[in-house]
Formats: C-alpha cells, sequence, structure tokens
C-alpha cells in the first residue's frame, strides 16, 4: 500500500501527463510509437506453495544458498507389488534391502556433487491417489531411520551407472536398507499382507527420503533429480533359503502416489538481499527473486496502465516486457530455463494471460543466456487492460519447471541502477 501510495502521489503532480513518458522514437515512422517508461511495482514473496504430486520428476537433497539461505528437498513416494500373492512363505533369510533412485538423464544435479547424508523412513499415514500434495505437506513418518548403518552419507555418481553382476545399469543412487525391514517383509511371504497391492499399501504405506546434512557452508552439496517412473527406480529385496538365492523387486512407477517436498529459510540467508526483500516491498524496486519448488515468487502491478484508454495511445502493436537478471550467478546455481506469468482473476485465482493461451511460443518467457535476461509478449493481456476486459490487477512471476526443481534467480526490478525491469509498449497512431 505504501508503494501504491508513493506512485499516486507521483501522478497527482502531473495527472495525465505521466502517460507515455520519454518517447524513444519522436519521428515515429509508419504511425508508431514506442514508450518504455510504463511504471511497474514489483516485490518478491515466498508464500505460495506448489504442486509437486503426480510430476514427471521427484528432488533430493540439501545446500545453503548465499542469496536464497537453505534448501532441503525430499522425496515421499509409495512402493508396490510388482505381483499379486508374492511368495510361498519360508525359512527366508535377507541378504540385502536396496533402494534405488534412477536420476534424471538431463541436469541431474542443482548445485555441486558433494556427499550428503539420506535418511529413509517410513510413512505412519496412507497417500491417497485423489489427493494433490504440495511441496509444504511434511508427511507424518515413524521414527527409525531406515539407512543400513545409519547416519550415513553417499556421493552422487549421476553420469555414470553402477555394474552389478556384470551389467551395467542406469545412473542411480543405491541406498542400502535395515536387514530388519527385509526380514519384516519376508516373515508376511505367502501372507495376506502381499496378496494384492491394496492389501501391501495398508500394511506397508510408503517411504520418506530427505537429506539430514546439518549445517552446511555456502555453495557446499546440492540438489539431486530423480526419474521414479524409470524402471530402475525401485526398492529390491535380496534374500535365500537352505537351497535358493533370489530377489524382489518392489516398484514404483506410474501408479505409486510421490510427491516431493521442499522446504526454505530465506530468513537465514548469509547475504543479507532476500530477507530484507521480503520485509520490506519496497526493496523489490531495485532487485525481485525468483526460487522453484515454492521458495519465492515476484508480483508485478502496473499502476497506470489502464489510464492509456483515455489518450491517443491505445492501440497496441506490441508490448514486451523485459526482465533482465540482477546480477552474475554461481556456475551450479543456474537461473530457470523460463518464467511464466499469471493474471489474476475475479476472484483472485491465477489465470493465464491470453498470450499465453494461444500458445507457449507466443508469450515467450525462455532465459537468454546471451542476453541474461527474459522477455515476455504480453500483448493481448496489456489490450486487454487498456479496454477494460481484463482488471488491472497485475501478474504473478513464477519459475517454470516449480515442481520438479530448485532453479532459482535474482533479476532486476524497475528501479535498478544499471539494467532496470522494462515494459516496451509498442503504439499504432494512426
Amino acid at each position: 500500500m505504501l508503494l501504491f501510495g508513493l506512485f499516486a502521489t507521483e501522478s497527482c503532480k502531473k495527472p495525465e501527463d505521466e502517460l507515455g513518458l520519454d518517447i524513444l522514437d519522436p519521428a515515429d515512422t509508419l504511425g508508431l510509437r514506442q514508450v518504455d517508461t510504463t511504471a511497474i511495482v514489483a516485490w518478491p514473496t515466498d508464500t505460495a506453495s506448489v504442486r509437486t504430486s503426480a510430476l514427471s520428476l521427484n528432488v533430493l537433497g540439501s545446500y545453503l544458498d548465499e542469496r536464497f539461505g537453505p534448501v532441503s528437498a525430499g522425496i515421499v513416494t509409495q512402493v508396490r507389488l510388482g505381483a499379486n500373492n508374492i511368495g510361498p512363505a519360508g525359512a527366508w533369510v535377507c541378504d540385502s534391502l536396496i533402494l534405488s533412485l534412477a536420476f534424471h538423464n538431463v541436469d541431474p544435479v542443482y548445485g555441486d556433487l558433494d556427499p550428503q547424508v539420506i535418511t529413509v523412513r517410513r510413512l505412519d499415514e496412507s497417500l491417497s491417489a485423489d489427493s494433490v500434495y504440495q511441496n509444504d505437506r511434511i508427511p507424518v513418518v515413524q521414527a527409525n531411520d531406515l539407512v543400513k548403518d545409519a547416519p550415513r552419507s553417499f556421493t552422487p555418481q549421476p553420469y555414470e551407472g553402477p555394474v552389478i553382476g556384470g551389467d551395467s545399469l542406469a545412473a542411480q543412487l543405491r541406498i542400502p536398507l535395515s536387514l530388519d525391514l527385509g526380514n519384516e517383509l519376508l516373515s508376511h511371504w505367502g501372507g495376506p499382507e502381499l496378496a494384492d497391492n491394496t492389501a501391501f499399501l495398508n500394511y506397508f504405506k510408503g517411504l520418506y527420503i530427505a537429506p539430514n546434512n546439518g549445517p552446511q557452508a555456502v555453495e557446499d552439496a546440492g540438489v539431486w533429480r530423480f526419474n521414479l517412473l524409470n524402471g530402475a527406480s525401485k526398492l529390491t529385496l535380496y534374500y535365500h533359503d537352505d537351497n535358493t538365492t533370489t530377489h524382489t523387486d518392489l516398484v514404483i512407477g506410474n501408479s505409486s502416489v510421490r510427491y516431493s517436498t521442499g522446504t526454505f529459510d530465506h530468513a537465514a540467508a548469509p547475504t543479507p538481499g532476500v530477507p530484507d526483500a521480503l520485509a520490506d516491498s519496497s526493496l523489490g524496486q531495485q532487485e525481485i527473486y525468483v526460487q522453484a519448488l515454492g521458495g519465492m515468487r515476484s508480483e508485478l502491478r502496473f499502476p497506470y496502465l489502464d489510464r492509456y484508454a483515455g489518450t491517443s495511445l491505445k492501440a497496441i502493436a506490441q508490448a514486451i516486457l523485459v526482465v533482465p537478471i540482477s546480477e552474475p550467478y554461481y556456475p551450479s546455481y543456474v537461473p530457470p530455463a523460463q518464467l511464466f506469468v499469471f493474471r489474476k482473476g475475479d476472484n483472485g485465482e491465477e489465470l493465464l494471460v491470453p498470450d499465453q493461451i494461444s500458445g507457449q511460443g507466443n508469450v515467450g518467457g525462455v532465459f537468454d543466456a546471451t542476453k541474461q535476461e527474459y522477455r515476455f509478449n504480453l500483448t493481448r493481456w496489456v489490450q486487454g487492460v487498456i479496454n477494460g476486459t481484463y482488471a488491472n490487477t497485475g501478474l504473478a512471476l513464477v519459475p517454470g519447471n516449480s515442481g520438479i526443481s530448485v532453479n532459482r534467480a535474482t533479476l532486476a526490478g524497475p528501479a535498478h541502477a544499471t539494467a532496470p525491469m522494462k515494459l516496451l509498449l509498442t503504439f499504432t497512431t494512426y
């Protein structure tokens, strides 16, 4: 409200003169007029969670981001029977129980490949395929860490798969679990708990896999990305009796309920930019922030945009929002590959801008690594605001792949000293 008041005060000085300030091309070739000084109010927020269930990838790990503070991501997942009526009962003994998580083959790590302590706990609540789970939904779990010889650290090898029994496997994280759990599972071989997946999931509700690294140094470790739809992602029980050595896979796959958790502590960032901006929204005029997995988004308002309707500058030929990166970034913390913009509906709900509805290629928002910026084509939305088709409630700036990554970026606000955010408007005047 303070920011809107400041802009309102400025508008009172020149009620109509501030519309279309500083015309860039006074020659006005072909009846076009360009304006790049439309007022923008920007600020970051960390209050919006995101859906992470039933997506293509899941994330795991933690690190300390100097600008954004501690980041921690975990995986909640069911494991399911590969077949009904597993058995028969017998004098089976567990040799090993291995939880395997297949790395995604594109950008499998955000950050660095330092070892991390990983915990695995058994869920103490059932997951529902009809529920939508978000990053801030921490599950109810049993106390015991199931990792064999816990606490135990793991060094990721996302670019080279292990060789097991002479077979080269997909790159994966292999977590040995407690033999006690393996023997407990074997004690139900041939029993009603393994008759089908309904019975099994009532008995064994799933797992929560999470980092437990304690305090970390800046730029130490990172977040790993896994494809749980890959057949290599599974829980494998190796066992024997006096005559037979064999194994059974408990699968994850598309039928299992699975989601990622993401927690953040922006107040603990070693540098004060993010916590200061969250405490004082006016600082968003210099810098704003986005962070995937529900970490941060930013809000944009254009307080005078609808006033063009009362001037000769009311027919839009093109509207481009330019959002530069504010500063150099650590090479392992690359910005999101794409940002999205959402407008507000009549009830405050987030809706696609009309430029997005007609196709992703029209709105843009893809990161340009050469220019170090994002550009959005908002022509239809801006024209709609001027015409009164859309309320002038501004836009939300949200990172793409928000449920399956932790990419973040520091962006230039509209008052940035060297590369400010701008709304470039081109009007037709004939």
